[in-house]
């Protein structure tokens, strides 16, 4: 088995105080309460925690490919304020530890920081894996300094680049990750490799299952033009550039 895919993840802490409230305002027992208690204050910033983490576990995931272990193929780090049992699961093959965690400190943060801390939660948990898993450490922290190395900047070149049909042009999709967004661009170079135009051509949520669907297939419409197509083919994002060039 091989270890690939890493997350951090906000676990819902019950609050005892607002489930009580729940259960009177709306009759019903301690459980009902408590799962309209994780719907109402708890699953949106869950949601919004993952997303916004998810350029620098994206970007661990890409660096780092993969690792062989006996039975763990996913890392998934719990941030809590409290640790009240520091426990290790591997629920089917997905390998957990708690790593102490404040989210008042995490949100007022700025967007490098936001990152660093992503990092750090990640390879603090990491680290209680390697050291219960008996894992290798030096891989893991070969790709955390690889991230800090490029600045945190999770940025890539999606699919080779295309030529257009009079073989002066290459086009190109660049994929920028950050915090906040996904954003998709165009890119187009001359021959000699000079770029003539960079457009962003799409900004999605930062993660995967919202911005895949617009990759599809690059394809050169004309000359002059290229066209980001999505994975259904029927939408497409098209940029060009002057025909005196």
């Amino acid at each position: 088995m091989y270890l690939k895919e890493f997350d951090l993840d906000l676990p819902y802490i019950e609050d005892t105080e607002s489930i009580e409230s729940l259960m009177e305002l709306q009759k019903c027992d301690y459980k009902e309460a408590a799962k309209l208690d994780y719907e109402l204050n708890w699953k949106w910033r869950r949601r919004s925690f993952r997303l916004e983490t998810r350029c620098i576990t994206a970007m661990f995931e890409r660096l780092f490919g993969k690792y062989k272990t006996n039975d763990c193929w996913k890392v998934l780090i719990e941030c809590v304020e409290n640790i009240s049992e520091e426990r290790i699961v591997n629920d089917s093959g997905v390998c957990s530890a708690p790593i102490q965690f404040s989210l008042n400190n995490y949100l007022a943060k700025n967007e490098m920081e936001k990152k660093r801390a992503a990092l750090r939660l990640l390879m603090d948990g990491l680290e209680k894996l390697a050291l219960r898993n008996r894992w290798a450490i030096e891989p893991f922290r070969k790709t955390a300094i690889q991230i800090e190395e490029l600045g945190y900047v999770n940025e890539w070149t999606w699919k080779k680049m295309v030529k257009s049909p009079n073989k002066k042009y290459n086009a190109k999709v660049i994929c920028h990750h950050t915090v906040e967004s996904m954003d998709i661009f165009i890119s187009i170079l001359q021959r000699d490799g000079a770029q003539v135009l960079l457009e962003k051509v799409i900004s999605e949520q930062p993660d995967e299952f919202a911005y895949a669907k617009h990759l599809g297939e690059i394809k050169w419409e004309s000359d002059f033009e290229v066209a980001l197509i999505n994975k259904k083919g029927n939408e497409k994002c098209l940029v060009g550039i002057e025909k005196s060039r």
